[in-house]
């Protein structure tokens, strides 16, 4: 009788030990987390369409707003790329488990040093038609190069305020030459002139942190500002876990958001 008494309640103790295992080695994953970065010119308010693509998806979706950009009110003393840095890496840090960080334009230059400094927080990056600097590089030393950019011939470059002014009549050229009426509209109305310091600042990278992170690049065929022929040159090299090529302009995420959104989920 004893056996016949004991027998079931080793049997659910084994269960119960075996069940908990299993359920410990089978957690559900950690949902994906996007951090998502504008370039110049632009806030947080271009990434609108494409977060809330990706949220309907049942993605966590972080839109950072860098200082002096948007609706940021920081002076333009503040606007260093330290300052960029700074505020994309609390966004990070405020995200639970490791995110996928997603940089458009100049701020491929900030993703990058964010993902050098916070290497463990960071899952995967990702450029979209984006800077991509090599380690001592600043954004000027790379826009330098790009003589099939249009930018170099819109851009009015404002020294004794230290800004960098795109005339609105060229804002369709640069950023929206597939875009429609209403969409340049919301660029025009959320335009706001570009600090320049973080243009000549530097961004240190190695091969220890940077370099062995997953990296994804979203390229843009028919880019003015940051030209395809930039961009390839600049990727050369570089080692992807995965690349894809959209037939837009430098804002896909105002002309074609469905098309970026669907992109990201793919990554």
């Amino acid at each position: 009788m004893k056996n016949v008494r004991w027998m079931p309640l080793g049997i659910v103790i084994l269960w119960a030990t075996l069940g908990c295992s299993s359920s410990d080695g089978e957690r559900a994953p950690v949902p994906k987390t996007f951090v998502l970065v504008h370039g110049s010119w632009m806030g947080a308010w271009c990434w609108d369409e494409v977060a809330a693509g990706l949220r309907a998806k049942g993605v966590t979706v972080v839109t950072v707003e860098l200082p002096a950009h948007g609706s940021d009110t920081t002076p333009l003393p503040g606007a260093t790329l330290d300052a960029y840095v700074a505020k994309v890496s609390d966004a990070v840090d405020a995200t639970e488990g490791p995110v996928i960080l997603v940089g458009h334009s100049m701020a491929g230059m900030v993703v990058t040093q964010v993902a050098e400094n916070k290497t463990d927080k960071i899952a995967k990056l990702v450029y979209v038609a984006a800077y991509l600097p090599k380690d001592g590089e600043a954004l000027l030393d790379l826009a330098m190069t790009d003589t099939d950019s249009h930018s170099g011939m819109n851009v009015t470059i404002d020294m004794a305020d230290g800004l960098a002014k795109i005339p609105e009549d060229d804002l369709k050229d640069d950023f929206l030459a597939d875009g429609s009426p209403a969409e340049l509209a919301t660029l025009q109305a959320h335009y706001r002139d570009e600090p320049l310091a973080p243009f000549v600042t530097p961004v240190h990278t190695t091969v220890a942190n940077w370099g062995r992170l997953p990296k994804v690049y979203v390229y843009t065929k028919d880019d003015h500002a940051v030209s395809y022929t930039l961009q390839q040159r600049m990727t050369a090299g570089v080692t992807f876990v995965s690349t894809a090529t959209l037939d837009t302009s430098h804002a896909p995420f105002l002309s074609q958001p469905g098309l970026v959104t669907s992109t990201l989920l793919a990554l």
